[in-house]
């Protein structure tokens, strides 16, 4: 399948395909796996953590049932 086919294409990723995807090296926004970009992605699960520093950042894990994704904002 062309790449240009999949551009704001809904794909079922789970934790592991996060954790697996691998940047390429020339596209700053851009990771790869299995052949397959990616520039942005939709996470939905459950908060189980957060840690909240006023002004500077909120760190959170959201989990699948399958395993957990650090985010940063």
């Amino acid at each position: 399948m062309d790449a240009l086919q999949l551009v704001n294409t809904h794909i079922k990723f789970l934790v592991f395909d996060f954790l697996t995807l691998k940047p390429i090296s020339h596209e700053s926004t851009f990771f790869s796996r299995k052949g397959r970009h990616l520039s942005r992605a939709e996470i939905i699960g459950i908060i189980v953590s957060r840690n909240f520093n006023p002004n500077r950042f909120i760190k959170f894990d959201i989990y699948d049932s399958i395993g957990c994704i650090l985010c940063i904002l």
